[in-house]
């Protein structure tokens, strides 16, 4: 997480925040199911029992299970993780970014105002920041008294605690 602050930039966040989609973890994990079923089913093809190994036949079952094959890893590697959404919170600016990749392959991946954020949890030293129609934005971990106060500061401003 980056919090970009008026008055303090130069310390760390002990624990990483992170964000809760676990939608998107089903998801993969069902690619990866799916993939490897194609996979298994294309070698399934030839260690059968009983299957036919006529030379017109053996060149069909080459055709399918490649095709199956291929099929398979494209599936699987769509189903591997993207790289981990960073969270960004400018005070300064007053809004909350998330950032996909590192160094000059970095990408926004969405921009929120906090006046535009819906009505922010507190608890402990986390802090759950909501859209208005009630999906997490981004769960964000506080260790730094610095970004606490700022991030406090930031959401009482703009009524969201």
């Amino acid at each position: 997480m980056t919090a970009i602050t008026d008055f303090s930039t130069q310390h760390d966040i002990g624990e990483a925040p992170h964000m809760v989609d676990g939608a998107s973890w089903m998801t993969r994990g069902a690619q990866s199911v799916g993939g490897i079923a194609l996979v298994l089913a294309a070698i399934g093809l030839w260690i059968t029992p009983g299957a036919a190994f006529d030379p017109d036949l053996a060149l069909i079952k080459l055709g399918v299970s490649a095709t199956l094959i291929l099929m398979g890893l494209a599936i699987i590697q769509a189903g591997w993780a993207r790289p981990m959404v960073e969270v960004e919170i400018d005070t300064v600016r007053r809004e909350v970014r998330l950032m996909r990749g590192k160094g000059r392959a970095r990408s926004l991946v969405s921009r929120t105002s906090i006046a535009d954020l819906g009505p922010a949890e507190v608890r402990g030293n986390m802090a759950r920041l909501w859209t208005t129609d009630g999906s997490l934005v981004a769960e964000v971990a506080m260790s730094d008294p610095d970004l606490r106060r700022s991030l406090m500061g930031a959401l009482r401003d703009a009524g969201k605690i």
